[in-house]
């Protein structure tokens, strides 16, 4: 199996993780942005817009429960993971995920979207965690509310792209320099240019080619000075 990209520690693979996570190594961080599960489309962006496109595998979280099973075979004893669901998604995601808690990333006033009229601005979004055995978290013990302010047109190389800021904090948390991170639905590479700028080797696996090249890119420089906070 050829990578799409490999440097630094930092592997990229072009395809479906349900044909790739099995001949993979051992990790000892599972990160990841899956799908939610909700047939997400941006509503604010022009349709002309190459970002306006569909995230694939969304039509419901199926395609995330085939995958999980076997990224949790290769994660480590006593080791941390991640996923990011959708707050309409809960009862779904939880039995997909069975997390040891739901944390809350908040995107402060920038994050609102939904009824403009009618209903409250959704300005955050869950995030399960949980782990394999058992690891005390590295650092002091944080809060499961996490503030970092955001939305997609502060970073628009993928329509539901997430801050490096934030993943930068959950490799902290739950890593040490030089160990392997995973996440098998890579989008844009934020999880794998956060792995990079802390210490850690990975591996990401990502479906549509043009989000391998995006993340490619990304991981080449050295210093992308709109991800990192002062």
């Amino acid at each position: 199996m050829k990578p799409y990209y490999e440097a630094d520690g930092i592997t990229i693979y072009h395809g479906d993780s349900r044909e790739i996570l099995s001949s993979l190594p051992s990790v000892d961080l599972v990160l990841t942005d899956p799908p939610y599960g909700i047939s997400y489309e941006t509503a604010w962006r022009s349709r002309s817009d190459s970002l306006r496109t569909k995230i694939a595998n969304d039509e419901s979280l199926d395609v995330v429960a085939q995958v999980w099973p076997v990224a949790m075979s290769l994660l480590r004893e006593d080791r941390h993971w991640y996923a990011f669901a959708s707050p309409r998604m809960l009862v779904e995601a939880w039995r997909v995920f069975t997390p040891k808690q739901i944390l809350c990333w908040d995107k402060g006033d920038r994050g609102t979207v939904g009824d403009l009229s009618a209903g409250f601005g959704e300005a955050w979004e869950a995030v399960m965690y949980g782990m394999k055995g058992r690891r005390n978290l590295f650092g002091p013990r944080p809060r499961n509310v996490v503030r970092i302010d955001w939305s997609g047109a502060m970073d628009p190389v993928h329509p539901t792209v997430k801050p490096v800021d934030l993943l930068r904090k959950m490799v902290g948390w739950s890593s040490q320099p030089g160990e392997m991170v995973l996440d098998p639905f890579m989008g844009s590479g934020t999880t794998l240019r956060a792995a990079k700028d802390m210490g850690r080797k990975a591996i990401g696996i990502e479906l549509r080619e043009e989000y391998c090249e995006v993340a490619a890119n990304r991981l080449s420089q050295q210093v992308l000075g709109l991800e990192f906070s002062p």
